[in-house]
């Protein structure tokens, strides 16, 4: 099956819902496909509460009739309020005049740019896939891919009850990604695979929309707009976290993170505008759902509130306008600073689960400042983000000199993510405490700096242009062709060439042995998904998850005992994992085994089975290697594959 169809049903599924709710209640915002996404999640999280607590399933049929429902009932009543205050402005603030982007010819080129961006990075990072139904071989997808299977068969995709079959008790877990994703009409895996690249494809329109609402009114926006979209292009923690490392409910908070950057910045203190009051709701909700789609998103976007809060408070108090304002902000900013660090080393206390680089220092900060991912493999060239860096170096020296609070902000902003992901490398509580909230990985906080980054550069972009309009000496005309015409070769050589995207497309899906090793080979998969066809319907599967079993129940329907391949997260599973045998003798084993009731037992006596690969992550399912093959009848078998029926061990 080609790409193209599930890629645009899952990005219709992850942005119209948004769109049309933005459009039903008229919201001024520009590029509305940009902040679309964000909305989606936050009508996702009402109604996957709303269904679950009333019983209705979550089904595309239910979603997209409670959505048309909510739109018309926010067409009527905002009709009824403007009926009623004929005088007061739609949004409830002054209309924006001004705007370039309100241009048609403007939008159209922008929305044409921002609409290749996003084609252009998924066509590449789809090249060396392997097809949208290839498997995506790493840790995390496995535990995505069960969810969405549990999320489709129980018709509950609730924030606290989605996993239940997992952690055996109501849970909290984002499952926004998985929920969108469950609505597909397509397998499991097309399903996931489909939303991941959509989600890739999205984030383009939702750094534009961002560059677009942070730097305000001016003749060359859409040209700052464009630039900010190509830009975000170059960056590849977040193509690495979906595409390698598995990280999916991540990613759907990253794709919210810029609209939510752009919602704090205005909410913090926007010296253009006093924002009204249901505008001021619009921008809370906005982050709400960016941190619902994934919650070490909203240390991000507290992160930039509290720089916002830090420059314009020290800008009122230097310029002494409003000082005691100022000392407010600056205090507030300080405090929070405190309290945040102070809630991580006690709260998240152990949450900084990535080991350093064993690379030197310096080695580690250029793979930092020109975005590489821990994986050896992909190279920490400078070239593909030299523009961007130059840009933003010329859009932090113009914003500098006009003392603009966002450019200012984006410049802290810059130098703040940098020392957060140097200190993802640094021993110590203090080290642990600061980057714990993102899980002790660069990666996660990565996006963060992009979004600095691609604000600055915009500002530069906005300098270069003005520059090259100015023409006090005829070079200078050249000046914005020049660095616009050098950002649109990079992007287009770096999107090309295949030491990039198409490796990294490849990495998890088709080149295992390059970076990962697979848990489940082609040839295991079909094994699995044919006998999983021919199982009665009652049956329940016992085996080693890191011997690839989980896919009996993602992919076949096939319930297992341990669904995803973290360690045993119940104490009947865990029993039946370590002391299976012992059912016999221990009164609880045997309860738990009549609990569960496994009647068949898959084995992967492979080179790339569990205990093979790792055999210190697979001790906890030692029990399971001492069943005697008295108490097996095979079923089926294919080489190193082998699926048993199970007798009763009590």
């Amino acid at each position: 099956m080609s790409w193209i169809l599930p890629v645009l049903v899952a990005w219709a599924f992850l942005a119209l819902p948004g769109y049309v709710m933005l459009r039903a209640l008229d919201v001024q915002v520009s590029l509305r496909w940009g902040w679309a996404p964000a909305v989606t999640v936050i009508l996702a999280v009402l109604l996957s509460t709303f269904f679950s607590l009333f019983g209705i399933p979550w089904h595309p049929l239910t979603v997209v009739a409670c959505v048309t429902i909510l739109a018309a009932v926010a067409v009527l009543l905002r009709r009824l309020h403007r009926r009623r205050q004929p005088g007061q402005h739609r949004s409830g603030q002054p209309p924006r005049t001004g705007d370039p982007l309100r241009n048609p010819t403007a939008h159209v080129v922008t929305s044409g740019g921002v609409v290749l961006a996003g084609l252009a990075v998924v066509a590449s990072s789809s090249r060396r896939m392997g097809g949208i139904e290839t498997l995506q071989g790493g840790y995390d997808a496995f535990f995505h891919l069960s969810a969405i299977a549990f999320i489709r068969d129980s018709g509950d995709a609730g924030l606290t009850t989605a996993l239940t079959p997992i952690y055996g008790e109501p849970t909290f877990y984002p499952v926004m990604f998985g929920a969108l994703a469950a609505l597909l009409p397509f397998s499991t895996v097309t399903s996931a695979n489909a939303m991941v690249l959509a989600v890739l494809a999205a984030l383009p329109a939702a750094v534009a929309a961002m560059v677009a609402s942070v730097l305000g009114p001016h003749r060359a926006l859409p040209v700052a707009v464009t630039a900010g979209a190509l830009a975000s292009t170059l960056f590849l923690s977040t193509p690495a976290m979906a595409l390698v490392m598995g990280l999916w409910p991540t990613v759907l908070g990253v794709l919210c993170l810029p609209v939510a950057l752009a919602s704090a910045l205005h909410l913090a203190d926007d010296p253009r505008r006093t924002v009204g009051v249901w505008p001021a709701l619009g921008h809370l909700a906005v982050i709400v759902g960016a941190a619902l789609a994934h919650p070490a998103v909203f240390f991000s976007v507290a992160v930039a509130a509290g720089m916002a809060l830090l420059v314009r408070g020290s800008q009122r108090i230097v310029q002494r306008d409003d000082v005691r304002r100022g000392i407010v902000q600056l205090t507030l900013a300080l405090l929070s600073a405190c309290a945040a660090v102070a809630l991580s080393a006690t709260m998240l206390n152990g949450m900084n689960m990535t080991g350093p680089s064993p690379l030197p220092l310096r080695d580690v900060l250029r793979q930092i400042l020109v975005d590489s991912p821990r994986i050896p493999v992909i190279g920490d060239p400078i070239w593909p983000v030299a523009v961007v860096m130059l840009l933003a170096v010329i859009g932090a020296v113009a914003g500098a000199r006009h003392r603009e609070p966002t450019t200012l902000t984006a410049g802290v902003g810059t130098l703040v993510c940098l020392g957060l992901s140097l200190a993802t490398e640094l021993p110590g509580a203090l080290s642990a405490a600061l980057v714990n909230p993102w899980y002790g990985a660069r990666e996660r906080i990565a996006p963060l700096l992009m979004c600095m980054l691609v604000i600055l550069a915009a500002r530069g972009v906005l300098a270069v242009v003005a520059l090259s309009r100015a023409r006090r000496r005829r070079a200078q005309a050249i000046l914005a062709p020049l660095a616009l015409g050098a950002l649109l070769v990079t992007v287009a050589v770096a999107l090309i060439v295949p030491q990039r995207l198409p490796l990294m497309g490849s990495l998890a899906y088709t080149a295992y042995g390059v970076h990962l090793a697979p848990y489940d080979t082609q040839q295991e998969r079909d094994f699995i998904e044919r006998t999983a066809a021919e199982l009665p319907a009652d049956a329940v599967v016992l085996a080693d998850p890191r011997d690839g079993a989980t896919l009996y129940w993602s992919i076949g329907g096939v319930t297992t005992v341990f669904p995803t391949l973290a360690t045993p997260q119940t104490s009947d599973s865990r029993m039946l994992a370590a002391w299976y045998m012992s059912a016999d003798e221990d009164e609880r084993v045997c309860a738990a085994y009549q609990r569960l009731h496994p009647t068949h037992l898959y084995r992967d006596t492979s080179e790339h089975s569990g205990v093979a690969l790792n055999p210190e992550a697979s001790a906890p399912w030692d029990g399971l290697r001492e069943i005697p093959d008295s108490l097996l009848t095979p079923v089926a078998g294919e080489g190193p594959y082998a699926l048993y029926e199970l007798e009763a061990p009590c």
